[in-house]
This record gives C-alpha cells, structure tokens and sequence, in this order.
C-alpha cells in the first residue's frame, strides 16, 4: 500500500468478476495461486518478459513454463505478443504486489480453503455438515460468534477478506450509493475497506470502524497506511453481545450477513434500525444469490461448506429489510457479482 496521504483511490477499471471465477474453478486457480508465489507479474514488469528468461530466473523447465504461461494467457493475465510477455491489465490490478486491489492474502491461502487435495472430503464432509472452517483446530465462526479469536487467526483472516473485498467495496462507493450519509458505521467492518473507501471519497465526513478487538488491530494497520487516522475512528466491540457506536447517519455490513443464519441476520438488521436515527439508511454490500449463474451458486455452496451460512438474494434481503421497519429498498451493482442493497428508516 501507498503511504501518501495525497494519494486518491479510484474505482478498478476491471471487474474482478474473472477472479472469483478462478476462485471457484480451483484448477484454474491453483495457475494463479503459483503466479503468486512466484511472483510471475512482478518478474514480468522487471523485464523477464519472454519465456526462456523466466525460466532461467525461476531455475524452472522451459518447456513446462510454455505450456504453464499458456495457460495464464487463456485465463487473461498475460498477453503472449510474438514470444514477449506482457502483464494484462487484470494481472496488474489483482496480481501485483504493489496494487491496493492485490489478492495475494487470497493467493497464498493460509487456512488452505482451497486445497483441491482434499476438495473431496470437503464437500462429502460438508453435506453432512461434519465441516467447519478451522484455524489451530478451532472454528473460525465461533471464534467471532463467542468474541474469543487470537491475533494470529484474526490477522489471517481480516487480511484475506481485505484482498477478496477492498476492489468492490471502492466501487461501490465510487456509484455514489453512499451520497447521503454523513456519518458512517462499517460494522463488522474487517480491515474497513468500506470505511476506507468511505473517507477517501468523502474526506469531510467520518467513519466508525466496528468490530472485535483483535480485528481492530489490523484494522488500525490499514487506517494508518491510508492515512485516515483523522477521518476513520476504529472502535472494538461484539455487535452480537454489545452496545453499537451511536451518531452515524448510515450503516453498512459488508460482507457480514453471508456468515450467518437468517435468524442472526435479521437480529442484526434489527438492531441498525433501532441505532439508525429518521432518514437514516442500512446498505448491504455483498454477492447476491442468483441460482442463474455458476461462481455466486459456487460460492453460496463454498460459504455452506465453510460456516454453515448462505448467500442471501435480493428479494430475501428486501424481506428482512421490511419486517425490520425499513423502506424504499434498491439495489445497485457494486463491482463483479457484488451488489448493495439499501433501505431507509422513516
């Protein structure tokens, strides 16, 4: 990340829709799972542009690094010109190590979500429902269900769910969705890509960071990078068990209520309506379950096999949305398959 705090964020000029396709083609993925570790993109930019110089720096095969950049070049992160390489534009925004939209806490895979050795089980296992998502041998979701996570799983995890979010969550407010807001609450916010991406647009305005202490101090680690230690206030809380920071105009839970039952989800819905002041509005930043196409099937099934939880559509949102007392829902496209959805209390 940049330090400057001149430095102004635009929205991604590519969607990163292919790379949650490649997410959930694990196969196709474990191609730029290796770009990563072996920093392809970054070796590319340094001049080891054809493939004869690449696998000499690597100490690779020639003829394997062929076939391997074949393939890269199929998936659209580099472009083959007469035997030279070139990083597309998709390579540089997601696999650069110096992008903000850099996926590589995805990449690298610390709690081996994507391990196609034993995909199998996983799946057999999950239908079952004798799978949960684990780190040091505990679950991941009743480590943030009972506030009880360690710094070492809280730092994995919040980093990861920074590369796979912080791209939409400037999209989305680069649509202007947030126009209104004066004051916002990123609950449950993780790294705050929301808050950030809040602040940066709107640097007059505040943002409330809200989440579990753990969580926080990585937070504060990606407040201070962007320079938004003035305009972004973090704040450690459980948002099941404990009070909610107060004066904010707007709310947002992104990413947040794919983690969880419908039950807990309209628990939380109802409790930014009881926070929320007249006028006030609740936006959902997340994908959207849409049996129609396959990555937001895949990955309804991926958070099932993980947490026990579900994608959510728009028309089930919009329900919880109602019986909590809000009005005039909407739902705009973020970036990809990310949506938000927003409603207003009267």
């Amino acid at each position: 990340m940049n330090n400057s705090k001149t430095r102004k964020l635009t929205s991604p000029t590519v969607s990163d829709g292919p790379m949650w396709d490649r997410l959930m083609g694990n196969y196709n993925f474990a191609c730029v799972m290796v770009s990563a570790q072996l920093d392809i993109t970054g070796l590319i930019d340094q001049g080891y542009d054809t493939c004869e110089s690449l696998s000499q720096k690597l100490q690779l095969s020639n003829k394997g690094m062929e076939f391997y950049l074949l393939v890269m070049n199929h998936l659209g992160y580099i472009h083959l010109d007469n035997r030279k390489l070139k990083n597309t534009e998709l390579s540089h925004c997601y696999l650069a190590k110096g992008s903000d939209y850099y996926w590589g806490e995805v990449l690298l895979d610390p709690f081996h979500i994507y391990n196609v050795n034993h995909l199998d089980k996983k799946l057999l296992g999950s239908l079952k429902r004798e799978y949960e998502l684990e780190c040091k041998g505990r679950s991941v979701t009743d480590m943030w269900q009972n506030n009880d996570m360690d710094l070492e799983s809280a730092a994995a995890f919040t980093h990861l769910m920074h590369s796979q979010g912080f791209a939409s969550a400037v999209a989305a407010v680069s649509s202007g969705v947030f126009e209104e807001v004066q004051c916002m609450l990123d609950a449950g916010g993780g790294s705050g890509t929301i808050a950030l991406a809040f602040s940066d647009a709107y640097p007059k305005r505040k943002a409330i960071l809200f989440d579990l202490a753990p969580v926080c101090r990585v937070a504060d680690e990606h407040v201070q990078s962007f320079g938004q230690k003035e305009q972004v206030q973090v704040v450690a809380g459980d948002f099941f068990t404990g009070p909610w920071p107060e004066g904010c105009d707007g709310i947002c839970l992104s990413n947040v209520l794919h983690d969880w039952h419908p039950a807990t989800c309209q628990r939380l819905i109802d409790k930014t309506f009881a926070l929320l002041p007249s006028g006030g509005q609740l936006f959902i930043h997340d994908m959207l379950r849409d049996e129609a196409h396959l990555t937001p099937s895949l990955f309804c099934f991926h958070l099932f096999m993980n947490h026990g939880s579900q994608l959510y559509s728009r028309d089930e949102l919009y329900k919880m949305l109602d019986k909590a007392g809000f009005i005039e829902p909407q739902c705009g496209q973020a970036l990809g398959y990310f949506f938000v959805v927003s409603a207003r209390k009267p």
